[in-house]
């Protein structure tokens, strides 16, 4: 592999077990380990990511399921359902998602 002189350097630190996991995802794929690390933050970063709005969209379904369970409705003396402390929780658990603006005109 020739080394592009348009890449910046930048230093990660993996789980010993990720690290092995993209060792060997990147033999199996005959990739270098640093090319998979850049395919990866590129699909993290895009503006449209099927992972990331099949996950918020499966948060999204589970929190109308619990708030239209009758047992959920039960209150505490918070004041709030067991649907609702549910629905905090999962909402958490959603991940961001990278807006864009078309025309930023930053230039950078």
């Amino acid at each position: 592999m020739t080394r592009s002189n348009n890449y910046k350097p930048f230093m990660a630190y993996l789980d010993p077990k990720d690290y092995l996991r993209l060792k060997k995802f990147a033999k199996d794929t005959k990739s270098s380990m640093s090319n998979v690390m850049r395919e990866a933050i590129s699909q993290r970063m895009a503006p449209t990511n099927p992972y990331v709005t099949a996950f918020n969209d499966g948060i999204e379904t589970c929190v109308y399921a619990v708030n239209n369970m009758q047992a959920a409705q039960m209150r505490f003396p918070s004041g709030k359902s067991f649907a609702e402390l549910i629905e905090e929780e999962l909402l958490k658990e959603r991940i961001k998602e990278v807006q864009h603006e078309e025309n930023s005109g930053s230039g950078a």
